[in-house]
C-alpha cells in the first residue's frame, strides 16, 4: 500500500459527493418553498417552454371569460330598453284603440294625441341615450344622443370569446338595429312636418335663391346662375340639401318637386310624401302613422303599433337568445381554464410529498459525506508515526 499525503483520493471522494448532495439539498429546498417544479429553463427546457405556451391560453381564456360577460351586460342593458319601449307600445296601442271610439270629443281626441306624442318622444329618449360604458346601442349607430334618421340602421358589435385570432370561432357578433320612433315606423303623430334651418348658399354674388315654409308648404324662388345655389333645411329633424349648382336654376315647380323628392330619398326620411302644387310651391306631407285625430287615423295607428311591436319582439328575442348562448360559453371556458390549469400545474408544480423525502434524503447524506470527509482527512495521520524517530 501506497501512503501518499499530496493527493487525498478519499477526501476528494467524499467532497464531491458532499458538494452534490448540497445541490440536490438546495434544488428540494427551492422547489419547497417555490411550489414549484420547474423555476428556471435548467431544470426542464421542454417544460418551460410548454407551460409558457399553456400559461399563453390560460390568460386569454380567462380574458375571453371576462369579454363573454361583459358581452352578456351590453345585450342585457340593450334588452332592458327593448322591454320599457315594448311597455310604451302596448300603452300607445291602448290609446289609439281608446282613440278609435267615437265617444271621444275633439278635446278627447287632441288629450289622447298629447299623450301619444309623448311616448313617442320617450321612445327617442331611450333610442337615443341607452348606452354601455359610453357606447350608444340603440341608434343604429349614430352619434352619441342622437336617433339616426334613417329607418331600420342597425349597429354590429363584435365580441372576443376565444383567445384566438378572429375567425368562425373565436368571436361573435351581433347586430342592434335601430329603435328609435322612424325606425319603429310610429315616428309620425301629425300630418304637418317640422321645418326649420332654412339656409341658402351665396358664396357666388349672383346667387339669387329663396325659400320660405309655411305650413307643410316649402316655397323655392329666385334664380341660381353660375353654377352656385345649395338651399338646406330640415325636415323633422333631419338635414335635406337641394343643390342647384349644376346649372342656371330658375324658380319652377316641376324642377322644384324632383329636387326636392330626390333631396328627400338621400335623407332617408320615410312616411313622407312631396307634392307638386304646379305654382312654385312644394308640399311636404307625412302619414301621421300613430295620429289618433280621427277614428280612421286611430285605426291605422293600431296597426302601425302592432307592426312596430313585433318588429321590437323579433329584436329582443334576438337579444335574449344571444344572452343565453353566452351562458353557454362562459360555462365552456370556464371549463377549459380549469383544464388548462391542470395542465399546466402537472408540468410545473412540485410535489412536495417527493420533495420532502428528497429533502430528508439529501439532509441525511449530506451529514454523511460531511462526516466521512473528516474521516478520510483523519486517515492521513498515521504517516506522523513513520517520521518519529
Amino acid at each position: 500500500m501506497v501512503l501518499a499525503i499530496a493527493t487525498n483520493s478519499s477526501a476528494l471522494m467524499a467532497s464531491a459527493a458532499a458538494s452534490s448532495v448540497n445541490k440536490d439539498m438546495e434544488t428540494s429546498m427551492e422547489r419547497l418553498a417555490t411550489g414549484k417544479r420547474i423555476n428556471s429553463a435548467a431544470d426542464d427546457a421542454a417544460g418551460v417552454a410548454i407551460a409558457s405556451r399553456l400559461d399563453a391560453e390560460i390568460r386569454g381564456t380567462n380574458q375571453a371569460i371576462r369579454n363573454a360577460q361583459d358581452a352578456q351586460g351590453l345585450i342585457d342593458t340593450a334588452e332592458g330598453a327593448h322591454k320599457e319601449v315594448e311597455n310604451i307600445l302596448q300603452r300607445m296601442r291602448e290609446v289609439a284603440v281608446q282613440a278609435a271610439n267615437d265617444t271621444n270629443s275633439a278635446d278627447d281626441r287632441t288629450s289622447l294625441q298629447a299623450e301619444m306624442t309623448q311616448l313617442t318622444e320617450e321612445i327617442d329618449r331611450i333610442a337615443a341615450t341607452t348606452t354601455w360604458a359610453g357606447i350608444s346601442l340603440l341608434n343604429g349607430g349614430s352619434s352619441a344622443g342622437s336617433v339616426n334618421s334613417v329607418a331600420d340602421t342597425a349597429q354590429t358589435f363584435n365580441f372576443q370569446i376565444a383567445t384566438n385570432t378572429a375567425g368562425s370561432g373565436d368571436t361573435m357578433s351581433i347586430s342592434i338595429k335601430d329603435i328609435g320612433a322612424l325606425s319603429l315606423g310610429i315616428d309620425g303623430t301629425s300630418t304637418t312636418p317640422t321645418f326649420a334651418a332654412e339656409s341658402v348658399d351665396t358664396d357666388n354674388t349672383t346667387t339669387d335663391l329663396t325659400i320660405s315654409t309655411s305650413g307643410n308648404t316649402i316655397t323655392i324662388g329666385g334664380t341660381a346662375t353660375g353654377g352656385d345655389g345649395v338651399v338646406s333645411l330640415t325636415i323633422d329633424g333631419n338635414a335635406v340639401s337641394v343643390d342647384f349648382s349644376a346649372g342656371s336654376f330658375t324658380a319652377d315647380a316641376a324642377g322644384q318637386s324632383a329636387a326636392l323628392t330626390q333631396a328627400i330619398e338621400d335623407a332617408g326620411i320615410s312616411g313622407v310624401t312631396v307634392t307638386d302644387n304646379g305654382d312654385g310651391t312644394v308640399d311636404v306631407t307625412r302619414s301621421g302613422s300613430v295620429s289618433v285625430a280621427s277614428n280612421s287615423a286611430a285605426q291605422t295607428a293600431i296597426g302601425n303599433i302592432d307592426a312596430a311591436i313585433t318588429e321590437l319582439n323579433e329584436q329582443r328575442a334576438s337579444l335574449g337568445a344571444y344572452s343565453n348562448r353566452l351562458d353557454s360559453t362562459v360555462s365552456n371556458l370556464t371549463n377549459i381554464s380549469a383544464n388548462l390549469e391542470g395542465g399546466k400545474g402537472r408540468i410545473e408544480d412540485a410535489d412536495f410529498a417527493a420533495e420532502s423525502t428528497n429533502l430528508a434524503k439529501s439532509q441525511i447524506l449530506q451529514q454523511a459525506s460531511t462526516a466521512m470527509l473528516a474521516q478520510a482527512n483523519a486517515s492521513k495521520q498515521g504517516v506522523l508515526s513513520l517520521l518519529q524517530g
